[in-house]
């Protein structure tokens, strides 16, 4: 119901990108009335449950967030000083205005860059400071915090409704491990990085037109966008065009099949329903519990990367960064985050977007990769008011659920090139398909994954299976660790 409900936003957030959403109305609520609100569930047409807020005077005290900066594109924001004119920032104001009001309290949004912002958390922490009442930082580094102890269990929260639709349920329940299980981090709708963040595969509709290839929506629909598709577009789109090799050349004329960078391995390992890490029915963490799968998955993504023409891994800056080599025309597809898009409404070719594909048509869905420099939130042990935190917090990612996602989806969908109704039908399925890699979330396979990564599209060589093994006693310590904290 949810993914319909998406689609929904998406449907009216391109037919009324100046009025939807309705953070406006929210602002205008009377707070001495009584403390529920509701809102109309778009894919039924009923309503649904009411939203308490919770009975909280902060007496103008700060509520301080500590947040990442926009680095790489992505949209970070969480609050303005002013109105900007533009309808998603706007709506985060007004948001941030009600809230404020509704508690008594000033809102406070701390930036460092996503890079560093940890390590100003980890100070606080150290520092027994307790300026900041929650962060979000990305979730490869939440681990060590986790391993020093220097976070609450979201489960002794009273304030926060995790099993609500405002909270990431993917991330939630694929976070509980051990026996006894315990929560550190979390991932809402207060921060859109996640959805920003978040690959895709974007193609050029004209070149497609020019190469007599049928867009991929149908195969999409059918469930046959498996990644031996893939290989049939960038097949026949590898073309030396006068250049005498595929050598990277930026005022070359070689097109490429696809151009991307290290992390699409991950896109390619996420969209055929793998992870390094899966939990079992105890909450057993297991390092490639279906091996065999794994690495079939590792070789078939392999067969475009390591094909010269096929795949061009270049990340550097300017024209020679994969982005802007799709933009330019100089690949068919590129494997790249939702936020890239925003690159690209200037682009002079039409292009469109779809998931990551799947390994082979049996596959029973598709499944999108969240990049790990996404934003978790937490709580840290400094924190003397928690479950405080915790109810300010639950509000800020309902009512963001409810009055900014459409609108962050209208700026998604409302540019050149996706206006039409199979991107929107598209992006929805990527939205709703975003899985959530523990392992990198709980820091036990970053290192393994980034090795993995390299090896693959810069060394062009496929010895994946020696690289686990000699990486695995290692991790296994970690997950015990990690384990033995969750006791």
């Amino acid at each position: 119901m949810k993914k319909n409900r998406i689609i929904s936003l998406l449907l009216l957030a391109l037919m009324a990108a100046t009025s939807c959403g309705g953070t406006g109305s929210g602002t205008n609520d009377d707070t001495s009335a009584d403390n529920s609100t509701s809102a109309a569930d778009t894919d039924t047409g009923t309503t649904a449950p009411e939203y308490v807020f919770a009975d909280i005077d902060c007496g103008g005290d700060n509520f301080t967030v500590l947040n990442a900066t926009t680095t790489w594109g992505f949209y970070a924001y969480m609050d303005f000083e002013t109105q900007t004119g533009e309808s998603l920032d706007d709506a985060v104001y007004e948001r941030n205005r009600f809230v404020e009001e509704k508690y008594n309290m000033k809102l406070e949004i701390v930036e460092d860059d996503i890079d560093k912002n940890y390590e100003k958390y980890r100070s606080s922490i150290l520092a027994g400071d307790d300026t900041y009442d929650t962060a979000y930082i990305r979730c490869d580094r939440i681990a060590s915090f986790i391993a020093d102890g220097y976070l609450t269990n979201l489960l002794d929260n009273t304030g926060i409704q995790l099993d609500k639709p405002w909270w990431d349920q993917t991330v939630t329940e694929k976070s509980l491990i051990g026996d006894k299980k315990k929560l550190y981090f979390a991932s809402n709708d207060f921060s859109l990085v996640g959805f920003d963040g978040t690959l895709c595969c974007y193609f050029n509709e004209d070149m497609l037109d020019d190469l007599g290839l049928d867009k991929p929506y149908d195969l999409v629909r059918q469930g046959k966008w498996t990644i031996d598709r893939l290989k049939e577009y960038t097949s026949a789109a590898a073309n030396l065009n006068g250049d005498t090799s595929f050598k990277w050349d930026e005022n070359g004329n070689a097109i490429y099949g696809l151009a991307s960078y290290e992390d699409c391995v991950n896109g390619f390992i996420t969209g055929s329903g793998e992870n390094y890490i899966t939990v079992d029915a105890s909450g057993q963490p297991k390092l490639l519990a279906n091996a065999e799968h794994f690495y079939n998955v590792i070789d078939k993504a392999f067969s475009i990367i390591g094909t010269e023409g096929e795949f061009l891994f270049m990340n550097d800056s300017g024209n020679s960064h994969y982005e802007m080599i799709f933009k330019n025309g100089r690949s068919l597809f590129t494997i790249a985050e939702i936020k890239a898009s925003s690159k690209y409404r200037d682009m002079n070719a039409t292009f469109g977007i779809v998931p990551i594909p799947k390994y082979d048509e049996a596959q029973d869905r598709y499944y999108s990769h969240r990049t790990h420099v996404c934003l978790t939130m937490s709580i840290p042990v400094t924190n003397a008011q928690p479950d405080r935190t915790g109810a300010i917090l639950d509000t800020f990612a309902y009512l963001s659920n409810r009055d900014i996602l459409p609108i962050y989806y209208n700026v998604k969908v409302a540019q050149k090139g996706l206006r039409n109704d199979d991107s929107i039908e598209m992006l929805g399925i990527i939205s709703e398909s975003r899985g959530f890699d523990i392992g990198e979330g709980y820091g036990w396979t970053e290192d393994l994954s980034a090795k993995v990564n390299t090896m693959l599209v810069s060394t062009k060589k496929n010895n994946v299976a020696s690289l686990v093994d000699s990486n695995r006693s290692k991790i296994e310590e970690s997950i015990n660790k990690t384990l033995e904290l969750m006791k």
